[in-house]
């Protein structure tokens, strides 16, 4: 029996419930390791990944917030930065809010990016697909990172609870 093909599996991790992780080009660097987050109110980079990819730290906006995870945690962040993202042919200016953290992401781009984009992005699928004037343009989730970001991600809880 042929499956229709809406619903033929294309790039999806069996057994595993990653979330979208992609490359984009983000200021004059191709940024790996980006997770899509729904969940986030925000766009996230990390400090390491500003300094990684040559951004002065003198170009951060000294305006700190305090970001509240799911289960109550806060975070203080370094200020914000604007930073121009490049999603095949789509230029936008994006707001981030810098943490100085260990992470197993280099940035998250949340809500305020993906609602900009007008995207739909599905871990299911591994894909995030929006509307372009050339046409719906869509950039496929890297299963792989995304596995190995979620492997740090339990090393480092269970580091946690280890030292508790």
């Amino acid at each position: 029996m042929d499956i229709p093909i809406m619903f033929k599996k294309t790039n999806v991790v069996e057994g595993h419930h990653v979330g979208l992780v992609i490359l984009l080009p983000v200021g004059n660097c191709m940024i790996k390791r980006i997770l899509i987050d729904n969940g986030s109110s925000t766009n996230i980079i990390m400090l390491d990944s500003l300094k990684h990819i040559n951004i002065d730290e003198k170009n951060i906006i000294n305006k700190s917030t305090m970001l509240v995870g799911f289960s109550g945690e806060t975070k203080k962040t370094s200020g914000e930065i604007t930073l121009a993202t490049y999603a095949k042919g789509v230029n936008l200016q994006v707001k981030f809010l810098v943490i100085d953290t260990l992470s197993s992401y280099n940035m998250i781009l949340g809500r305020p990016w993906v609602h900009e984009m007008k995207a739909i992005p599905s871990t299911y699928r591994q894909v995030i697909k929006f509307p372009t004037r050339w046409g719906i343009q869509e950039i496929k989730g890297d299963p792989k990172e995304a596995k190995e970001c979620y492997k740090i991600a339990l090393k480092a809880t269970s580091a946690e609870k280890g030292s508790a």
